[in-house]
C-alpha cells in the first residue's frame, strides 16, 4: 500500500505525439513499462496535482494507491 502526505513521487517521462507522465513513489516498485524504451526520468515532485487535468486531481491518489503508480498527461 502506498502511504501519502511527505511521500515523494519519482516522474518519468515519455515524448511523442502526446506526451505521457507516470508518477511513481520513491522507493516504489517500477512498473515493467517503464523499462521499455522511451521513458526517461524526468525528475522528483512532493505532489502531481498542480500537473493534472482538474478532473484527475481528486481520483489520482486512490488509483496510486491501487496501482502503485500513476499515468497521466499533464495538463
Amino acid at each position: 500500500m502506498v502511504r501519502f502526505g511527505a511521500d515523494i513521487l519519482n516522474l518519468f517521462r515519455r515524448s511523442g505525439e502526446i506526451v505521457s507522465v507516470c508518477a511513481v513513489p520513491d522507493g516504489g516498485v517500477l512498473p515493467s513499462f517503464l523499462h521499455g524504451s522511451g521513458w526517461v526520468f524526468d525528475g522528483k515532485v512532493a505532489d502531481i496535482a498542480n500537473l493534472l487535468p482538474a478532473a484527475e486531481r481528486s481520483t489520482f491518489r486512490e488509483v496510486l494507491r491501487e496501482t502503485g503508480y500513476y499515468v497521466f498527461v499533464p495538463a
